[in-house]
Protein backbone atom coordinates (compact mmCIF):
# COMPACT_ATOMS: atom_id res chain seq x y z
CA UNK A 1 0.00 0.00 0.00
CA UNK A 2 1.30 3.68 -0.81
CA UNK A 3 2.50 5.74 1.70
CA UNK A 4 -0.65 8.22 0.02
CA UNK A 5 -3.21 5.59 1.08
CA UNK A 6 -2.03 4.98 4.23
CA UNK A 7 -1.98 8.48 5.33
CA UNK A 8 -5.63 8.85 3.83
CA UNK A 9 -6.47 6.03 6.07
CA UNK A 10 -5.23 7.45 8.84
CA UNK A 11 -6.78 10.39 8.80
CA UNK A 12 -9.96 8.93 7.80
CA UNK A 13 -9.77 6.79 11.29
CA UNK A 14 -8.09 10.14 13.19
CA UNK A 15 -11.57 12.14 11.80
CA UNK A 16 -14.00 9.19 13.31
CA UNK A 17 -12.07 8.84 16.27
CA UNK A 18 -12.44 12.42 17.53
CA UNK A 19 -16.52 12.16 16.10
CA UNK A 20 -17.21 9.33 17.93
CA UNK A 21 -14.91 11.28 21.03
CA UNK A 22 -17.35 14.18 21.08
CA UNK A 23 -20.74 12.09 20.46
CA UNK A 24 -19.10 10.06 24.06
CA UNK A 25 -18.18 13.39 25.71
CA UNK A 26 -21.98 14.84 24.97
CA UNK A 27 -23.76 11.76 26.61
CA UNK A 28 -21.55 11.56 29.44
CA UNK A 29 -21.21 8.55 31.22
CA UNK A 30 -24.71 6.83 31.79
CA UNK A 31 -23.92 4.85 35.36
CA UNK A 32 -23.96 8.67 36.56
CA UNK A 33 -26.81 10.51 34.74
CA UNK A 34 -29.24 12.68 36.79
CA UNK A 35 -32.84 12.00 37.18
CA UNK A 36 -34.32 14.51 35.09
CA UNK A 37 -37.46 16.72 34.65
CA UNK A 38 -39.30 18.84 32.53
CA UNK A 39 -41.79 21.96 33.50
CA UNK A 40 -44.00 22.61 30.80
CA UNK A 41 -44.34 20.89 27.26
CA UNK A 42 -44.60 23.11 24.87
CA UNK A 43 -42.54 25.00 21.97
CA UNK A 44 -39.00 24.41 24.31
CA UNK A 45 -40.00 21.71 26.66
CA UNK A 46 -40.96 19.45 24.16
CA UNK A 47 -37.82 19.30 22.74
CA UNK A 48 -35.87 19.13 25.76
CA UNK A 49 -37.52 16.63 27.09
CA UNK A 50 -37.30 14.44 23.86
CA UNK A 51 -33.56 15.12 23.59
CA UNK A 52 -33.10 14.32 27.57
CA UNK A 53 -34.67 11.23 26.67
CA UNK A 54 -32.74 10.41 23.64
CA UNK A 55 -29.53 10.83 25.66
CA UNK A 56 -30.34 8.03 27.71
CA UNK A 57 -31.25 10.40 30.80
CA UNK A 58 -34.88 9.48 32.78
CA UNK A 59 -36.83 12.07 32.50
CA UNK A 60 -40.75 13.17 33.93
CA UNK A 61 -42.65 15.78 33.04
CA UNK A 62 -45.37 18.09 33.71
CA UNK A 63 -47.83 20.23 32.05
CA UNK A 64 -51.38 21.90 32.38
CA UNK A 65 -52.10 20.58 28.61
CA UNK A 66 -52.64 16.70 29.35
CA UNK A 67 -52.21 15.91 25.40
CA UNK A 68 -48.95 16.83 25.60
CA UNK A 69 -47.96 14.54 28.63
CA UNK A 70 -48.45 11.56 25.53
CA UNK A 71 -44.95 12.19 24.16
CA UNK A 72 -42.66 8.84 24.39
CA UNK A 73 -40.23 8.71 26.58
CA UNK A 74 -41.66 11.27 29.02
CA UNK A 75 -43.30 9.90 32.43
CA UNK A 76 -45.91 11.84 33.08
CA UNK A 77 -46.46 13.04 36.88
CA UNK A 78 -48.99 15.19 38.39
CA UNK A 79 -47.13 18.51 39.17
CA UNK A 80 -44.13 20.95 39.78
CA UNK A 81 -43.92 19.43 43.80
CA UNK A 82 -44.12 16.14 42.36
CA UNK A 83 -41.38 16.39 40.04
CA UNK A 84 -39.37 18.11 42.43
CA UNK A 85 -39.74 15.77 45.19
CA UNK A 86 -38.27 13.27 42.37
CA UNK A 87 -35.51 14.49 40.48
CA UNK A 88 -31.55 16.04 40.63
CA UNK A 89 -32.55 18.54 37.79
CA UNK A 90 -35.21 20.30 36.41
CA UNK A 91 -36.05 22.23 33.69
CA UNK A 92 -38.50 25.15 34.32
CA UNK A 93 -40.42 25.97 30.54
CA UNK A 94 -43.79 27.96 30.80
CA UNK A 95 -44.90 30.78 29.06
CA UNK A 96 -46.76 32.72 31.40
CA UNK A 97 -45.17 34.89 35.18
CA UNK A 98 -48.71 33.81 36.69
CA UNK A 99 -47.07 30.33 35.74
CA UNK A 100 -43.93 30.63 36.31
CA UNK A 101 -44.40 32.21 40.27
CA UNK A 102 -46.52 29.12 40.97
CA UNK A 103 -43.96 26.25 39.28
CA UNK A 104 -41.35 28.06 41.87
CA UNK A 105 -43.70 28.06 44.34
CA UNK A 106 -45.00 24.03 43.98
CA UNK A 107 -41.10 23.28 43.58
CA UNK A 108 -40.15 24.28 46.45
CA UNK A 109 -43.12 22.81 48.84
CA UNK A 110 -40.70 19.14 48.68
CA UNK A 111 -37.85 19.74 47.07
CA UNK A 112 -35.37 16.56 46.45
CA UNK A 113 -31.91 17.41 48.37
CA UNK A 114 -30.02 19.86 46.60
CA UNK A 115 -32.22 19.78 43.40
CA UNK A 116 -30.95 22.01 40.76
CA UNK A 117 -33.26 24.01 38.92
CA UNK A 118 -32.77 25.02 35.06
CA UNK A 119 -34.95 28.33 34.27
CA UNK A 120 -35.61 28.03 30.41
CA UNK A 121 -37.57 31.44 30.85
CA UNK A 122 -38.03 34.75 29.68
CA UNK A 123 -38.67 37.18 32.57
CA UNK A 124 -37.88 40.07 34.42
CA UNK A 125 -34.62 39.86 35.77
CA UNK A 126 -35.87 41.13 39.59
CA UNK A 127 -38.34 38.55 39.47
CA UNK A 128 -35.70 35.83 38.44
CA UNK A 129 -33.71 37.13 41.46
CA UNK A 130 -37.04 36.88 43.88
CA UNK A 131 -37.54 32.71 42.79
CA UNK A 132 -33.42 32.06 42.89
CA UNK A 133 -33.50 33.55 46.57
CA UNK A 134 -36.88 31.28 47.40
CA UNK A 135 -35.44 28.33 45.56
CA UNK A 136 -31.88 29.18 47.60
CA UNK A 137 -34.28 29.36 51.44
CA UNK A 138 -35.33 26.06 50.57
CA UNK A 139 -31.86 24.37 49.58
CA UNK A 140 -32.34 24.14 45.85
CA UNK A 141 -29.99 26.16 43.39
CA UNK A 142 -31.32 28.09 40.44
CA UNK A 143 -29.47 28.30 37.42
CA UNK A 144 -30.81 31.05 35.02
CA UNK A 145 -30.69 28.97 31.16
CA UNK A 146 -32.49 31.23 28.17
CA UNK A 147 -32.08 29.88 25.12
CA UNK A 148 -31.80 31.32 21.91
CA UNK A 149 -33.86 29.19 18.98
CA UNK A 150 -37.24 27.83 18.19
CA UNK A 151 -39.47 24.95 18.38
CA UNK A 152 -37.62 23.63 15.32
CA UNK A 153 -34.04 24.16 17.14
CA UNK A 154 -35.74 22.47 20.38
CA UNK A 155 -36.91 19.64 18.54
CA UNK A 156 -33.16 19.15 16.67
CA UNK A 157 -32.00 19.59 20.09
CA UNK A 158 -29.68 22.76 18.69
CA UNK A 159 -30.67 25.51 21.22
CA UNK A 160 -27.75 27.95 22.07
CA UNK A 161 -28.25 28.50 25.93
CA UNK A 162 -26.61 30.90 28.31
CA UNK A 163 -26.38 30.11 31.42
CA UNK A 164 -25.72 31.85 34.80
CA UNK A 165 -25.82 31.21 38.38
CA UNK A 166 -23.27 28.87 41.10
CA UNK A 167 -20.74 27.51 38.87
CA UNK A 168 -20.48 24.26 40.92
CA UNK A 169 -23.79 23.33 39.83
CA UNK A 170 -23.64 24.22 36.24
CA UNK A 171 -20.62 21.79 36.32
CA UNK A 172 -23.37 19.00 37.71
CA UNK A 173 -25.35 19.50 34.52
CA UNK A 174 -23.22 20.46 31.93
CA UNK A 175 -23.39 17.31 30.26
CA UNK A 176 -27.31 17.16 30.71
CA UNK A 177 -27.49 20.31 29.22
CA UNK A 178 -25.39 19.70 26.32
CA UNK A 179 -27.87 16.60 25.39
CA UNK A 180 -30.28 19.36 24.18
CA UNK A 181 -28.19 22.09 23.44
CA UNK A 182 -25.81 22.91 20.32
CA UNK A 183 -23.51 24.95 22.51
CA UNK A 184 -23.61 25.21 26.27
CA UNK A 185 -21.98 28.98 27.55
CA UNK A 186 -21.30 29.72 31.02
CA UNK A 187 -21.47 33.38 31.67
CA UNK A 188 -21.07 33.80 35.52
CA UNK A 189 -23.10 35.28 38.28
CA UNK A 190 -27.14 35.01 38.36
CA UNK A 191 -28.56 37.69 35.93
CA UNK A 192 -25.86 37.74 33.67
CA UNK A 193 -27.41 35.46 31.31
CA UNK A 194 -31.08 37.27 30.96
CA UNK A 195 -29.95 40.48 30.52
CA UNK A 196 -27.78 38.62 26.92
CA UNK A 197 -31.18 37.42 26.45
CA UNK A 198 -33.04 40.13 26.40
CA UNK A 199 -30.59 41.78 23.90
CA UNK A 200 -30.65 38.60 21.63
CA UNK A 201 -33.96 38.96 21.58
CA UNK A 202 -34.10 42.46 20.23
CA UNK A 203 -31.91 41.44 17.60
CA UNK A 204 -34.31 38.53 16.62
CA UNK A 205 -36.90 40.69 16.40
CA UNK A 206 -34.99 43.14 14.40
CA UNK A 207 -33.99 40.69 12.15
CA UNK A 208 -37.76 38.72 11.84
CA UNK A 209 -38.88 42.37 10.01
CA UNK A 210 -35.68 42.81 7.87
CA UNK A 211 -36.33 39.19 6.33
CA UNK A 212 -39.74 39.30 6.18
CA UNK A 213 -39.38 42.77 4.34
CA UNK A 214 -36.94 41.46 1.88
CA UNK A 215 -39.57 38.50 1.53
CA UNK A 216 -42.02 40.63 0.45
CA UNK A 217 -40.00 42.06 -2.16
CA UNK A 218 -39.20 38.97 -3.85
CA UNK A 219 -43.02 38.29 -4.09
CA UNK A 220 -43.76 41.56 -5.41
CA UNK A 221 -40.70 41.20 -7.73
CA UNK A 222 -41.75 38.17 -9.25
CA UNK A 223 -38.93 36.01 -8.12
CA UNK A 224 -39.29 32.09 -7.85
CA UNK A 225 -39.74 31.96 -4.03
CA UNK A 226 -37.39 28.79 -3.35
CA UNK A 227 -35.25 30.39 -5.82
CA UNK A 228 -34.63 33.28 -3.52
CA UNK A 229 -34.40 31.50 -0.15
CA UNK A 230 -31.36 29.07 -1.56
CA UNK A 231 -30.12 32.52 -2.86
CA UNK A 232 -30.22 33.86 0.24
CA UNK A 233 -28.85 31.16 2.77
CA UNK A 234 -25.77 31.57 0.61
CA UNK A 235 -25.23 35.02 0.64
CA UNK A 236 -23.90 37.30 3.03
CA UNK A 237 -27.63 38.71 4.28
CA UNK A 238 -28.47 35.37 5.36
CA UNK A 239 -29.13 35.47 9.13
CA UNK A 240 -30.61 32.37 11.12
CA UNK A 241 -34.24 33.45 11.61
CA UNK A 242 -34.75 33.18 7.78
CA UNK A 243 -34.14 29.44 8.32
CA UNK A 244 -36.85 29.46 11.00
CA UNK A 245 -39.68 31.75 9.15
CA UNK A 246 -39.02 31.47 5.45
CA UNK A 247 -41.08 28.37 5.18
CA UNK A 248 -43.54 29.47 7.36
CA UNK A 249 -43.53 32.58 4.81
CA UNK A 250 -43.73 30.87 1.71
CA UNK A 251 -46.86 28.74 2.44
CA UNK A 252 -48.44 31.34 4.74
CA UNK A 253 -49.49 29.08 7.45
CA UNK A 254 -49.62 31.03 10.59
CA UNK A 255 -51.63 28.45 12.72
CA UNK A 256 -50.12 25.10 12.21
CA UNK A 257 -46.53 23.59 13.51
CA UNK A 258 -45.99 27.39 15.15
CA UNK A 259 -42.80 28.46 15.74
CA UNK A 260 -42.57 30.98 18.17
CA UNK A 261 -46.08 32.33 18.89
CA UNK A 262 -46.84 36.69 18.63
CA UNK A 263 -47.42 36.33 22.28
CA UNK A 264 -44.12 35.50 23.21
CA UNK A 265 -42.85 38.32 21.16
CA UNK A 266 -44.97 40.85 22.59
CA UNK A 267 -44.25 39.59 26.29
CA UNK A 268 -40.47 39.62 25.18
CA UNK A 269 -40.90 43.68 23.91
CA UNK A 270 -42.40 44.56 27.19
CA UNK A 271 -39.72 43.34 28.91
CA UNK A 272 -36.49 44.47 26.18
CA UNK A 273 -38.42 48.16 26.84
CA UNK A 274 -38.27 48.23 30.29
CA UNK A 275 -34.88 47.25 30.27
CA UNK A 276 -33.59 49.52 27.61
CA UNK A 277 -34.90 52.47 29.21
CA UNK A 278 -33.67 51.82 32.69
CA UNK A 279 -30.36 51.35 30.81
CA UNK A 280 -31.48 54.93 28.69
CA UNK A 281 -30.30 53.03 25.51
CA UNK A 282 -31.81 54.19 22.41
CA UNK A 283 -33.69 51.45 20.22
CA UNK A 284 -34.83 52.77 17.11
CA UNK A 285 -35.13 49.46 15.09
CA UNK A 286 -36.48 47.79 17.78
CA UNK A 287 -38.79 50.60 18.00
CA UNK A 288 -40.06 50.31 14.65
CA UNK A 289 -40.32 46.13 14.82
CA UNK A 290 -42.32 46.36 18.08
CA UNK A 291 -44.95 48.87 15.59
CA UNK A 292 -45.57 46.07 13.80
CA UNK A 293 -46.12 43.42 16.48
CA UNK A 294 -48.10 45.87 18.04
CA UNK A 295 -50.43 45.88 14.37
CA UNK A 296 -50.59 42.45 14.45
CA UNK A 297 -51.93 42.42 18.13
CA UNK A 298 -54.43 44.70 17.64
CA UNK A 299 -55.71 42.50 14.64
CA UNK A 300 -56.30 39.51 17.02
CA UNK A 301 -52.85 37.62 15.83
CA UNK A 302 -51.33 37.07 19.33
CA UNK A 303 -52.09 32.93 19.42
CA UNK A 304 -50.58 32.87 15.42
CA UNK A 305 -46.92 32.27 14.34
CA UNK A 306 -44.76 36.17 14.71
CA UNK A 307 -44.01 35.52 11.69
CA UNK A 308 -47.51 37.07 10.29
CA UNK A 309 -46.03 40.26 10.75
CA UNK A 310 -45.20 39.56 7.00
CA UNK A 311 -49.24 39.40 6.00
CA UNK A 312 -49.03 43.16 7.44
CA UNK A 313 -46.63 44.05 4.87
CA UNK A 314 -47.99 41.61 1.66
CA UNK A 315 -51.37 43.73 2.66
CA UNK A 316 -49.25 47.52 2.13
CA UNK A 317 -47.35 45.76 -0.90
CA UNK A 318 -50.63 45.13 -2.79
CA UNK A 319 -49.98 40.98 -2.95
CA UNK A 320 -52.31 39.56 -0.17
CA UNK A 321 -52.88 36.22 -0.11
CA UNK A 322 -55.97 34.08 -1.07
Amino acid sequence: MSKWLVYQERKSLNVLLLKTSKELNKLGDTSMKLKTGVIGLGNIGNGVAKNLSKSGYEVVGYDVNPERLKEEGIHPVNGADEIASMCDLVMVAVASLEAYRETISNICNRPRTGLIVGDLCTFPEEIKEEMRRELDENGCSLLDCPVSGARPQSQAGELAMIVSGQKTSFDQVENALNSFCRSVIYVGEFGTSIKIKYILNLMIAIHNLTCAEGFVMARKAGIDLDLFINVVRNSAAHLKIFDTRSDVWKSGDYENNITAALAIQLKDKLIIEDFAQKLGVPTPLFDVAGSYYDQADKRGWKDKDAAIILKLLEETADIPRN
